[in-house]
C-alpha cells in the first residue's frame, strides 16, 4: 500500500489521515487552556486624598473658629456697648410695694445693659419678696425692663411669735404689722385642733367682698377658729357675735346672709345679741333673751319664733 503526503485513496475519496482538533488542522472541537490572569500589582498608597482630606477638614474648623470668635466678638462689643444702655424701667401693679424697693430687691440699676440681664434670675429674686404674688419681666430693646407685679392682698392680722404678722385669705403669713397701717383688718384667732378650718376662710372672705353678708372686714374685729364652734366672728367689738357651723359651710353662710339681710329690712339688727348658723336653720337671740328662727323649709326660707 503506497501512502502520498498522508492521504489514501479508498473508493474513489479522499480520506485524511489528520485528526479533526489537532495541531495541524484545528477544527470546532479544539479546547483551548484558559489564560492565566496576571498576579495584582502591589497598591501604591495615595497621599493626595490623605492630603486632600485633612486639608479639607482644616478649613472647617478654621471656619467655625472664625466665626465662634467673631460671635464672641460681636456679644462682647453688645454688652459693653451704650447703645443696648438700661435707661428705663416701667413697673406695674405695685401699691404696697414702692419702685425704690422693687428696684433694690431685683438688684437694678440704672446704666446697666439690658441684654446681660437675666430675666429668670430678676423674676426669682422678686418672687422671693414676701409681698410679691407673681411677677413678669419683659425686655423692650434696646434699653426698657418692663416689670409687673401682683402682690398679695391681706384680709388678717394674725399674732404670731408675739409678732403681729399680716395673713392672706387662708390664715397664711405674709410679713410684719407696719404700726399704724391696715387697723381695720380683723384679727384672727385659731384655736389648737380647729387648723383645718383654715379652708373654710376663703369663702367668708368671698362673701364678705361680695356683700353677700351685709357685714364688711372694717367691722368684724375678731375671727376664731374652733373645732367645737365652727368659725366665730364677733362684730362691733363683740356687740353681736355670730357662730357658722363648719358643717354644710356654703349653706350655712347663704341662710346667715338671707338672715342678716332680713334683720337689716325689718331694722332689728341693733337688737340682736347672737347669731347661729349652724345645721338647716338660723338661730336668732336678741339682748332681750328672746330666741327667734329662721327655717329652711322645703328649700324655702320663713321666719319663726
Amino acid at each position: 500500500m503506497a501512502l502520498k503526503n498522508s492521504t489514501a485513496q479508498r473508493g474513489g475519496r479522499r480520506v485524511s489521515l489528520i485528526r479533526s482538533g489537532s495541531k495541524s488542522a484545528p477544527g470546532k472541537n479544539v479546547r483551548h487552556e484558559p489564560k492565566k490572569a496576571p498576579p495584582p500589582k502591589a497598591a501604591k498608597p495615595c497621599f493626595r486624598n490623605f492630603f486632600s482630606t485633612t486639608l479639607f477638614i482644616g478649613v472647617i474648623l478654621f471656619f467655625i473658629g472664625a466665626v465662634s470668635v467673631g460671635l464672641i466678638y460681636t456679644h462682647s462689643s453688645l454688652v459693653s456697648g451704650d447703645y443696648f444702655a438700661l435707661r428705663t424701667l416701667e413697673i406695674q401693679g405695685n401699691s404696697r410695694l414702692s419702685s425704690r424697693e422693687i428696684l433694690e430687691t431685683a438688684d437694678l440699676t440704672d446704666g446697666g445693659n439690658t441684654l446681660a440681664l437675666s430675666i429668670s434670675v430678676v423674676e426669682e429674686a422678686l418672687r422671693g419678696h414676701p409681698w410679691v404674688e407673681e411677677v413678669s419681666v419683659k425686655r423692650v430693646l434696646p434699653g426698657t425692663l418692663v416689670i409687673s407685679v401682683r402682690e398679695k392682698t391681706p384680709a388678717f392680722r394674725v399674732l404670731s411669735g408675739n409678732v403681729l404678722h399680716y395673713a392672706d385669705a387662708w390664715g397664711r403669713l405674709i410679713a410684719p404689722v407696719i404700726p399704724g397701717s391696715d387697723a381695720s383688718l380683723p384679727r384672727l384667732e385659731v384655736e389648737p385642733g380647729a387648723e383645718d378650718a383654715a379652708a373654710m376662710l376663703p369663702a367668708l372672705v368671698k362673701s364678705l367682698q361680695e356683700a353677700r353678708l351685709p357685714l364688711n372686714m372694717g367691722n368684724i374685729g375678731v375671727v376664731r377658729l374652733s373645732s367645737a364652734r365652727g368659725v366665730e366672728l364677733y362684730v362691733d367689738n363683740a356687740s353681736l357675735k355670730i357662730f357658722i357651723g363648719l358643717e354644710g359651710w356654703t349653706s350655712n353662710l347663704r341662710r346667715l346672709g338671707k338672715t342678716l339681710a332680713d334683720l337689716e329690712r325689718r331694722n332689728e339688727i341693733g337688737d340682736v345679741r347672737e347669731i347661729r348658723a349652724q345645721g338647716v336653720n338660723v338661730w336668732v337671740e336678741r339682748r332681750t333673751g328672746f330666741v327667734s328662727a329662721y327655717l329652711d323649709i322645703k328649700g324655702g326660707w320663713s321666719h319663726g319664733s
